[in-house]
């Protein structure tokens, strides 16, 4: 009872309409397919680092995943078939609406399958989440990884053209044929959207960039045990601080490192270079907070990673928190090894010459935003 047949047997919904999970797993794989492409992408330039070797781990899991998802998604499909097409909907058109479903189907679980085998043959086994280990199927052996990354990149390729063909076609029947094959899909989105920013709203509508005219990020370090100062003309801060709720307090900071200026011009043009930040490579250092606690009146310490030349290390600083009308104002300092982050490579690791302790100070100014 509900249901009808189509014009290929199958039953579907008699309002011709998709369910909650259908919608879902379609929307969730094609977000993840979305990602898993751009990041493949983006990996494809980029030099060899920790940050790389983070980053390639989320493109596995995430292929991963969207593996998993089209095996539940197909399984969900055998007994919630597919709403038909419209009945004007041409011969060709439903053939090609198949075959294209079909190509995507084996594309969704061909990928994550020939990266998984690539990653074994060149020697690194896939730990999905960094929790389960997924065995590996071949050995180690660089030929067989070459032709797998020619796959692998083949059918990737593939997929992009489907991707854009099912997009075009959804687009075709939504603005042309003004009927209802788009809207379906798109019928539980608004609450989908909804359920997905419940928890991102609070984070983020209290949070207040840094006015950068009326702050500073400055720097000493000691050469030969004379202190020298530097500092970023360029930088970004989003602060979110409430001393009432420690937890919700949070920051994070961008520092644009070819915006430094080390003292003097021939110091500045060298500490851009390879052996210290090597800015064409890594033009920003970032500060992420995981913590904040109390030390005293006015007083915190705030903790989380700091991350320079793809290398993340633990940070923490403490500061001076006071109120000024609608502004916060934050001064502080951190204390960082240079060495830790590889700034000062090959002679310039000496510590006799340049010191390995850096202290890095900040005076923010932060509007203070309604929610706080």
């Amino acid at each position: 009872m509900g249901t009808k047949k189509n014009r290929d047997g199958h039953e579907a919904n008699a309002k011709g309409g998709y369910t909650l999970t259908a919608i879902t797993l379609h929307w969730a794989c094609a977000a993840l397919i979305v990602s898993a492409f751009a990041l493949g992408e983006y990996l494809e330039g980029l030099a060899l680092s920790p940050l790389k070797l983070r980053l390639f781990s989320y493109h596995k899991w995430t292929g991963v995943t969207v593996f998993f998802l089209a095996a539940f998604r197909l399984a969900w499909r055998a007994y919630h078939p597919a709403p038909p097409l419209p009945e004007e909907a041409p011969p060709w058109e439903r053939s090609a609406a198949k075959a294209a479903h079909l190509a995507l189907y084996a594309l969704m679980f061909a990928i994550p399958l020939t990266g998984w085998l690539m990653s074994s043959a060149h020697g690194f086994q896939t730990v999905y989440a960094g929790i389960l280990p997924i065995p590996d199927l071949l050995s180690k052996n660089k030929e067989t990884a070459k032709q797998l990354e020619f796959i692998h990149s083949t059918l990737n390729k593939a997929l992009l053209v489907i991707f854009v063909l099912h997009l075009a076609a959804a687009l075709k029947h939504h603005f042309k044929d003004r009927d209802d094959v788009l809207k379906r899909m798109l019928k539980y989105t608004r609450l989908l959207a909804v359920l997905l920013l419940i928890p991102i709203l609070p984070s983020r509508l209290d949070a207040a960039e840094v006015l950068r005219e009326a702050s500073s990020l400055t720097f000493i370090s000691k050469q030969m045990g004379v202190p020298i100062k530097g500092s970023f003309a360029k930088f970004d801060a989003d602060v979110r601080f409430d001393p009432k709720n420690m937890e919700r307090s949070r920051a994070n900071i961008t520092i644009h490192l070819d915006s430094i200026d080390a003292g003097s011009d021939d110091a500045t043009v060298e500490i851009k270079r390879r052996p210290w930040f090597d800015v064409s490579n890594h033009p920003r250092a970032e500060f992420v907070s995981s913590s904040l606690k109390a030390l005293g009146p006015n007083q915190y310490r705030v903790a989380g990673k700091m991350t320079i030349k793809g290398r993340e290390r633990a940070a923490s600083a403490d500061f001076y928190a006071k109120r000024e009308n609608n502004l916060w104002l934050f001064e502080g300092k951190f204390i960082l090894k240079r060495l830790d982050f590889g700034i000062g490579e090959g002679a310039w690791s000496d510590t006799g010459t340049v010191a390995d302790e850096v202290e890095v100070f900040f005076k923010f100014h932060v509007p203070i935003v309604k929610n706080n």
